[in-house]
């Protein structure tokens, strides 16, 4: 399966020919990546298939060694071909639809987009990017609209559904406040293809480039329950964002009345409401991951559905939430069957615990030996990766599996187990850091380590504490708040 990381759109490197100086355009790609090159893009206007073909092939063995995606301009053909990661199509160019279909799913898309009108349209499209194009006037490409500027750039950010990479004009004078724009990235023809030196040019646009992301949150929305008490839900989730990093919004679905004891009852929040709140963080802050909890409701459920659809959000982070610490249920029967019609298939992670597991596969598990092949089963033949949380089991190894979907294989997260009561919004908690990573670029496996990673601190460094009757909370800012 596809697996694009908008990161990869950070220095995207375009291939001209004649801009070269006669030198061989593999070499130039090799210093440029070398120099911190992200992404390439072999453009050949006039050599023949053959040639293209073959370049493209050599590109491909190279730029695979170092994790570096390659995309074919225009040639759908070519791509196939070279074994290509991808294509950049424009708006003249073989439709969306028809390279998709040609394409098939595992291919990268990207789309240049000449005027807002095109930026919206792209929001229908599950392209994997689009290019604004030009942001400024360019020499390299003379037969394009009406250059955006920056406040249009500013603006196509804003309506994206999509990672927006900026094209035209982009060195190092304009990098920066491209970048300021909100952009994931430049792509960069001239001032890497025709630089003296292509590998110091790389390096030196690639820090410009680096530091002004640095300056940008990487965000989460949380669409999940409150917890009066605090160590669980929005409160738990929350926390867990803003401790791994990430900036966190939040949409409430329902209410909740307990504390470390338990639940005491639920007010759950009109499904209208939940989608305006996540109308009003999603149309303005944006999203570069979201996590789901409790929902209580299908009719909840269709709506949060029905706006990540609109919104084409990735990084979509799935906790089950089904039943309490304590053991009250916390969603309705009815709307078992919804989740797994609308919101599972969505959802790039599921990340259930062994109950919630059970009832979503129809059968029981005994021990850890039947967690890999239960993964597999929830991962709707391999559509969606999960993670398969063994806290309930009573090994003194706390062994999670996470199937990576996207590469076929399951990977094992140990930690030791820890005795202690203070376990509550441990799941909460686990799902939002992972969602947090995710929203930082982390890839599936790196993201699925570091969540199990501060998990298992924050449950050691907080288990220890008192707080309450019942199952107390983690310690969320073990790195800041210890004694």
């Amino acid at each position: 399966m596809k697996n694009f990381d908008p990161a990869s759109l950070r220095l995207y490197l375009v291939t001209d020919r004649g801009l070269a100086g006669g030198r061989e355009i593999s070499q130039i790609v090799r210093e440029a990546v070398a120099g911190g090159v992200t992404m390439v893009q072999l453009r050949e206007k006039e050599c023949s298939t053959r040639d293209f073909i073959g370049l493209g092939r050599e590109l491909k063995a190279m730029l695979s060694a170092c994790g570096v995606p390659l995309i074919i301009n225009d040639r759908v053909d070519v791509a196939l071909a070279c074994g290509a990661d991808g294509v950049h199509i424009g708006q003249s160019d073989m439709p969306y639809d028809a390279a998709r279909r040609i394409l098939g799913p595992d291919r990268i898309i990207g789309l240049s987009v000449e005027s807002m009108d095109d930026v919206i349209a792209a929001n229908s499209l599950d392209v994997d990017y689009i290019g604004v194009s030009p942001v400024f006037s360019t020499p390299t490409k003379t037969d394009t609209a009406t250059p955006f500027g920056l406040d249009g750039l500013r603006e196509a950010v804003r309506l994206s559904h999509h990672p927006v990479v900026g094209i035209g004009g982009m060195n190092l004078s304009t990098a920066a406040d491209v970048m300021s724009c909100g952009a994931d990235g430049i792509a960069v023809v001239s001032a890497i293809v025709a630089a003296d030196s292509p590998g110091n040019a790389a390096g030196e646009l690639s820090e410009v480039v680096n530091a002004t992301h640095t300056n940008r949150y990487s965000r989460v929305l949380t669409i999940a329950g409150s917890d009066s008490g605090g160590g669980a839900g929005i409160q738990a989730d929350i926390k867990a964002i803003s401790a791994t990093g990430s900036y966190a919004a939040s949409a409430i679905t329902a209410v909740t009345v307990q504390n470390t004891v338990g639940v005491i009852d639920v007010f759950p929040i009109p499904a209208e409401v939940v989608g305006a709140q996540i109308d009003a963080v999603l149309c303005d802050i944006g999203a570069d991951a979201v996590k789901i909890g409790m929902l209580h409701s299908a009719q909840v459920i269709e709506a949060i559905a029905a706006r990540l659809s609109e919104y084409q959000v990735r990084n979509i982070v799935l906790d089950p939430v089904m039943v309490s610490t304590s053991g009250h249920r916390l969603i309705e029967d009815s709307a078992v069957k919804t989740l797994r019609r609308e919101l599972i298939p969505m959802a790039r992670v599921i990340t259930p615990n062994i109950p919630e597991a059970e009832i979503l596969a129809g059968e029981r598990i005994y021990g850890r030996e039947d967690l890999p092949r239960i993964a597999r089963k929830l991962s709707l033949d391999g559509r969606v990766s999960v993670l398969m949380k063994a806290g309930h089991l009573t090994d003194d190894e706390l062994t999670d599996y996470f199937y990576n979907a996207e590469e076929d294989h399951v990977i094992e997260l140990k930690s030791q187990r820890c005795d202690t009561p203070n376990t509550h919004g441990t799941g909460c908690t686990l799902s939002s850091a992972f969602a947090s990573y995710l929203a930082q670029g982390m890839k599936l496996d790196d993201a699925a380590r570091a969540a199990k990673a501060y998990i298992a601190a924050a449950i050691e460094s907080g288990s220890h504490y008192s707080i309450g009757h019942g199952h107390g909370p983690v310690n969320h800012f073990f790195g800041i708040w210890t004694r």
